[in-house]
């Protein structure tokens, strides 16, 4: 028998435009946590869905048990028992988190479901997660923390022998994704194998056994974890040595941008109030259902805060009714919920980067796409989005460079106020290091840069000023200077650092 219960051997995807892999093998071991590393494109993703069926290669074999087998959907993958937890989300919002679970993998008998027994595995299922929910209610009511672990658990109930795991951590507190690192090595020594997909390298030298490095769709390196450093990863990644970044240059102006007095929201958070300079970077750290994105909801105009608060541009009193209303006020977002709320995926790259901005680049009344092309490809280049071109769908872009591209048309549109939720979730190290340059350049140009986070080194490296949002209000609002790490964790949680 194979010691590889998973070898995929001279894989090649052509996409129109673009090679996407290149004869690229890769070979799991049972009952290892295999990391499978590279830069935004380098084509990840797009082996792990030739391996569940979602693509079909052009080239190329896949054994299992050393036997070649042929998967041509999801479907077939998952009754071998090779199940994937994409990057995107792609739950039910209307349906339960029971129901999101089983579907397609229904408990029951012929046509009927026994939905009672299917609620009492999906609690015992969350539980391996260190998650305690009620599994009936909608799964739109869930912040993306509880739908990511919602996707793993549905992922287990399958009782995968290979379980791929896309970014898990992206939208996960530091407590929920040690719970989660518990629960992969539970399934480690139970047998279970693991394709891990992140740009987080600490977690991969942690947990990983090996490793497989691609770059720009080709195969670079396969190294045990213990023979490699983390440099040595970031380097055969980016073909280059590439240096983290730390911003210590601090300045801001006392000039007020915007304030907010007051605001609350029933249920999400309660008599709020902060304010954000000219020139400065203001953190906003929460723990995922700490009210911090439904904050700047509100504050966007995506959501309607109760009477009673109050909100100004440069001294003035504002209403924000909707999202134009906030765009006229010189205001950008970038929602963390890229696929949902960042893009439309049936629309070319060009056309997700110019959305906000065709009403400056119209002439005499129609759009100027011969501008709108020139921008989209200044964008492609400065922010170096890895695409066949304008033209192609963003959907058929990777994560990463879906958050590059929606970052650059928000940057380069010059808003005075611009909010950026997880700025960087899903980006490599090259990819993080740029979006920081930009967002501390937009504040050094003068402009007011609000950024919501959980990644306690992103907060640290690129604040001014750090607000710490618990339990729908603000616990306090503190210096980078002069808050270590473990104080600002301490408050995140509501804990009180003076004691």
């Amino acid at each position: 028998m194979s010691e590889f219960v998973i070898e995929m051997k001279g894989v090649t995807k052509i996409f129109p435009g673009t090679k996407a892999l290149d004869n690229v093998d890769l070979s799991i071991k049972q009952g290892e946590i295999h990391a499978l590393l590279g830069e935004n494109g380098a084509g990840k993703s797009t082996l792990m869905n030739c391996l569940v069926g979602q693509y079909i290669m052009d080239e190329g074999e896949i054994l299992m048990d050393g036997q070649p087998v042929k998967i041509a959907s999801p479907k077939e993958a998952s009754a071998k028992h090779i199940v994937i937890v994409p990057q995107e989300l792609n739950l039910i919002p209307e349906a339960s988190i029971a129901e999101n679970i089983f579907l397609g993998n229904e408990r029951g008998n012929g046509a009927k479901i026994n939905w009672k027994e299917a609620e009492k595995e999906a609690v015992e299922l969350l539980k391996l997660l260190d998650v305690e929910i009620d599994v009936t209610q909608k799964v739109k009511k869930l912040s993306a923390a509880y739908q990511q672990l919602v996707s793993i658990a549905r992922a287990l109930a399958y009782q995968p022998r290979v379980l791929i795991l896309d970014e898990p951590t992206a939208v996960l507190t530091n407590k929920e994704a040690e719970s989660l690192f518990a629960s992969m090595q539970r399934l480690k020594k139970a047998g279970t194998s693991m394709i891990f997909i992140t740009h987080h390298l600490d977690e991969v030298m942690e947990q990983a056994d090996r490793a497989t490095i691609m770059r720009d769709g080709q195969l670079v390196t396969v190294t045990e974890i213990k023979d490699i450093t983390k440099e040595g990863i970031i380097t055969h990644m980016a073909g280059k040595k590439v240096v983290e970044s730390t911003h210590v240059n601090r300045k801001y102006s006392d000039e007020v941008f915007f304030e907010a007095q007051n605001l609350t929201r029933e249920g999400e958070f309660q008599d709020v109030s902060f304010n954000v300079k000219k020139g400065e970077i203001l953190c906003v750290a929460g723990l995922v259902g700490a009210g911090r994105t439904e904050i700047f909801k509100s504050v966007f105009g995506i959501t309607r805060p109760e009477a009673g608060g109050k909100m100004y541009v440069e001294g003035h009193e504002v209403t924000i009714t909707d999202p134009r209303a906030a765009i006229k006020l010189g205001m950008g977002y970038v929602s963390e919920e890229r696929r949902h709320d960042g893009i439309t995926p049936g629309m070319s790259v060009m056309e997700n980067m110019m959305l906000p901005s065709y009403d400056q680049i119209k002439k005499n009344g129609l759009i100027n796409f011969k501008e709108a092309a020139k921008i989209s490809d200044e964008y492609i280049e400065k922010f170096r989005i890895k695409t066949a071109g304008r033209d192609a769908l963003i959907k058929n872009l990777s994560g990463g460079n879906q958050q590059k591209a929606i970052i650059a048309r928000e940057i380069d549109r010059n808003p005075d106020l611009l909010i950026v939720s997880q700025p960087t979730r899903g980006l490599d190290v090259g990819a993080i290091e740029y979006i920081h340059k930009r967002l501390i350049q937009a504040r050094d140009e003068g402009k007011a840069v609000l950024v919501i986070s959980f990644e306690l080194d992103e907060i640290l490296n690129v604040s001014d000023r750090i607000a710490v949002i618990h339990d729908g209000q603000i616990q306090g609002i503190v210096s980078p200077e002069t808050t270590p790490k473990q104080e600002l964790g301490i408050l995140m949680v509501g804990g009180n650092i003076n004691e």
